[in-house]
This record gives C-alpha cells, structure tokens and sequence, in this order.
C-alpha cells in the first residue's frame, strides 16, 4: 500500500484507474449525453455534451482537491490529516445510507452546454472523487506534485465516460443494464476504506512521508 501511494508511477496508475470508475459511472452524466444524442438523432451531439460535461467533473474534482491542499500547505500536517480522515469518513458513511440518491436535474434535455457544465461541477464536487486524492495531498512535498495526478485522473475519467457513452449510443441502454452495477454504494464503500486508510496513515506516523 505504501507503494501505491508513494511511488510516482503506482500513483499516475492508481489516480487513472479512479478516474476510469469515476468516469463509467452513469451518474457523472455521459448517459445524459446519450439521451441528448439520441433526441436529436445526431452522435456528434453525444461528444458535444461530453466536452462540457467533461470540464465540469474536472472543475468539481479541482474545487474540492484544491481545499484540500489549502488546508495542508497552510496548517499543521497533524491536525488536517486528522481531520480530513474524519471527514471523509463521515461522507462515506452518509452515503451509504443515502447511496440511492444523487444530484437531480429539472430542467429536462433541452439545456445549453454551460448548464452542462454547471450540473457536472455539482455532481462531481457532491460525490466526492476529489476527496480521493486525499492521501496523495497528505504525502505531496510540493502542490506542483499534485498537477500530473489530477490531469491523469481526468484524462481517464473523460475517455472512459466517452467510451462508455459511444457503446451505449451504438447498441441501446437495454443492452447494458444487466451490467450495471450500483456504482453509489461502491464508491461510498471506497470513501469509507480511504478514510480507514488514512487514520491508519495517521498513527504510523506516515504523513511526514513526501512523495518525490
């Protein structure tokens, strides 16, 4: 584990493989794309939705990692471990008993791509991807550190939201939904686990750990 999260090539790998989940979950918005392709009967309209789509989750993970990092360059190591472990903690066991609820959107398909990426900002800010990134900023030397594992994070979640939106457009939803699993109460098991890790991290004394 410590390799994971101290070895800069485990970590591009392990933040890509968080984005890939993050970005094949329906409910980060490419299905919303599918359906907007599929009213218009156009597939270019599917990688339009997309793009925005895209940049709102890579705003909301920024939003919320860049918190995060405020907090860790700014006070003591110790108290903010501590308290983001807490946190997360907290919100993953909040959303395993509410993981049968995410943000809604009311304003039907027929919306323009900044509200787009308005609903995507929200949705990928509320979900908590970006708390994620927690034991990578606890062990960062530098906030430079953390660039490249949020690029990759984003690259992969935006390629696999699209991959999995083109299959879906070329083939039907009822052909995918015996495959659909329920992402929410994985990822509030992951938000759990990662907050158990970090406590763990906390007590061994591995947040005077920086990654080079």
């Amino acid at each position: 584990m410590a390799d994971i999260l101290f070895s800069h090539e485990s970590q591009l790998a392990a933040v890509a493989l968080l984005g890939a989940f993050h970005g094949i979950n329906p409910a980060m918005g490419w299905l919303f794309a599918v359906f907007l392709s599929l009213q218009r009967n156009d597939q270019k309209v599917l990688y339009f939705a997309i793009l925005p789509i895209g940049i709102g989750q890579m705003l909301g993970d920024g939003f919320v990692i860049a918190l995060q990092t405020a907090a860790r360059f700014h006070f003591p190591i110790h108290t903010v471990h501590l308290a983001i472990a807490s946190f997360i903690s907290l919100y993953g066991i909040y959303r395993l008993f509410r993981y049968y609820r995410h943000i809604r959107w009311t304003g039907g398909l027929k919306v323009g791509y900044g509200q787009l990426v308005l609903w995507s900002f929200l949705a990928s800010s509320t979900h908590g991807s970006g708390l994620l990134f927690a034991p990578f900023i606890l062990s960062a030397e530098r906030v430079t550190d953390l660039l490249p594992l949020w690029f990759f994070h984003e690259l992969a979640m935006l390629a696999s939201m699209t991959a999995m939106a083109t299959l879906v457009y070329k083939f039907g939803v009822h052909a995918f939904k015996k495959y659909i699993v329920n992402f929410e109460l994985a990822w509030a098991v992951l938000l759990i686990a990662v907050g158990i890790l970090l406590f763990i991290m906390s007590g061994g004394g591995s947040s005077d750990i920086h990654m080079h």
